[in-house]
């Protein structure tokens, strides 16, 4: 969770973080090196209408907050500061208030302006700047543990008289810690001291730092006698109850501390749990997509047996085509490879990010102190949600390419398809073939005959061809021809007819579109449908010298 305790202006681990209202934090040098006069984040319409606002001229209504989304509007007409820090409110307005002129007058207050390196949030603030802002205590607590664990401070025994021995155990009831010597001397673990609980020395420094931390009662900065015992989820502060009774928080709707943080607990400790579930699932993905990547190379090696059997049973002509398929087959294995290393990669940073987020929020679980915990619970609940709700479209539980070689090679059609052969996919993953395309140079007519070649698509699977033509007069097409032959002559035509011609692919998986169409006239000749060219005198004539004969 290294990435989580680092500050995303200063990349460094945090050094007196402060919240901001977007639920992000930041070290309070790095919030204090980023504030800018609030004039300066306008922009420059905006600055112009707090220049107008300023010498009394009434604000159009036109004027519109929809033109600066980066601005967090709730807070300047409502009592929840979720975005900017005004010291006043407008206590009257001169005609009918809209939301700009509030906006405007509320930020005459603002004399400070931070804009969220992370979301890009603009957050004004009052004349204290970013020392406004409150500290982000839980987090500071959290890197505080973490870099105390990487320093590995060794820890004396408390009881050694002479020797200080390094510490084996603490005892959480007695806050002592003991060497392995003086723990069966002075604190055997039987009689009085048989429910005592005894831990890792590390803790057990841990534990006595948080207990000194909580026993000081947190005090309202408004009235210093009172405890904050109450938490207003207008403001998503705690409060004292002179503030939820009299004070400024009097029509807001608070909840006692513990119970809202209870609350808050629960729903986080339930998102966790189901973000946990996700993130082994995803885990035992990985482990999947490292063993298919380790089984592509086996794959591989029988897949190129095969090709080289059946391309050593071919004739000279395809020796050339056996290492140029060799050579997809590599190709094919790189692409696996790497697709599923990037799938892997991928998937990875995901996990360690999720992981990251799991042990940053399961520290801030631990947390005893109801305010510090408050402080981040709203923006750790919404991220837990947002990373729960997109953990399967991100992990992308499927591989993106399969191990298996999924391809197999076609021998068996005649010598001149051989310069087009290539793989096809088997099983399941067999397409329909693509348009055929009709030769026009090879095509050809004779008397009242037409013939038609054609070519596949490269790299279809082809098991039949239909060759279909119209009817010599721009009719309907009827089938004339199917089966595996590339040509086809069609006799019996009329003469002196423009026929069109057109061709289709198809394989178990379905069939192509129609090739163009290709018109081609047969030759000049009598037809016996053109009766009204017909010389009736001539065969009369005919008939008479046959009848002498």
């Amino acid at each position: 969770m290294e990435d989580e305790l680092r500050c995303p202006v200063c990349c460094r681990f945090f050094t007196k973080p402060v919240l901001m209202p977007c639920s992000h934090s930041l070290c309070v040098a790095c919030a204090l090196s980023s504030q800018e006069p609030a004039q300066n984040l306008l922009p420059q319409s905006m600055s112009s209408a707090c220049s107008e606002s300023d010498s009394g001229t009434v604000i159009s209504d036109h004027t519109s907050l929809l033109d600066f989304p980066d601005i967090d509007k709730l807070s300047i007409v409502s009592e929840t500061d979720s975005g900017v820090v005004c010291n006043s409110r407008p206590s009257s307005y001169v005609g009918t208030p809209s939301v700009a002129n509030i906006f405007l007058q509320s930020l005459q207050s603002c004399s400070y302006g931070i804009k969220c390196s992370v979301c890009e949030r603009l957050v004004f603030l009052d004349e204290n700047g970013a020392l406004s802002l409150p500290t982000n205590r839980v987090l500071e607590a959290i890197v505080n543990k973490y870099q105390n664990q990487s320093k590995k401070v060794e820890i004396k025994c408390e009881r050694c008289l002479a020797d200080h021995r390094t510490a084996t155990a603490m005892c959480e009831q007695c806050e002592v810690f003991f060497c392995d010597i003086c723990r069966d001397q002075c604190h055997p673990m039987e009689g009085a001291y048989a429910k005592h609980n005894l831990v890792d020395p590390t803790q057990g420094d841990i534990i006595l730092k948080y207990k000194r931390k909580n026993s000081k009662e947190h005090k309202c900065p408004e009235h210093p006698t009172e405890t904050l015992a109450m938490f207003c989820l207008s403001c998503r502060l705690p409060v004292c109850c002179t503030c939820a009774g009299d004070g400024r928080h009097m029509t807001h709707e608070v909840q006692p501390l513990p119970a809202m943080c209870k609350a808050q607990k629960s729903e986080l400790s339930q998102n966790l749990q189901a973000l946990s579930e996700k993130a082994k699932s995803g885990t035992e993905f990985i482990q999947r997509l490292k063993k298919m990547a380790d089984s592509v190379s086996g794959n591989c090696a029988e897949f190129e047996k095969t090709v080289i059997a059946q391309c050593d049973a071919l004739i000279e002509v395809i020796k050339q085509r056996k290492a140029e398929l060799l050579e997809n087959v590599a190709e094919e294995k790189a692409l696996k490879v790497r697709s599923l290393k990037e799938q892997v990669s991928d998937c990875t940073a995901l996990l360690q990010r999720t992981t990251g987020l799991l042990q940053f929020c399961i520290e801030v679980l631990k947390e005893s102190d109801s305010t510090s915990f408050l402080q981040v619970s709203s923006g750790l609940v919404s991220r837990v949600a947002t990373a729960d709700a997109n953990f399967n479209k991100e992990m992308e539980l499927a591989p993106r390419v399969s191990p298996e070689f999924e391809l197999t090679l076609d021998n068996t059609p005649a010598i001149h398809a051989i310069q087009n052969m290539s793989f096809f996919q088997m099983k399941d993953g067999i397409i329909a073939p693509g348009q055929p395309v009709i030769i026009p140079e090879e095509c050809s007519c004779e008397n009242n005959s037409v013939t038609i070649a054609w070519a596949p698509q490269i790299g279809s699977v082809v098991e039949a061809y239909t060759l279909e033509l119209d009817d010599g007069n721009g009719g309907d097409f009827r089938v004339v021809y199917v089966g595996r032959e590339m040509i086809c002559t069609v006799d019996g035509l009329h003469f002196n007819s423009i026929y069109n011609a057109r061709v289709k692919a198809h394989n178990h998986a379905g069939e192509s579109e129609y090739s163009d169409i290709i018109s081609l006239q047969t030759a000049e000749g009598r037809d016996v449908r053109d009766l009204s060219s017909f010389d009736w005198y001539e065969l009369g004539g005919i008939l008479e010298r046959l009848s002498k004969v």
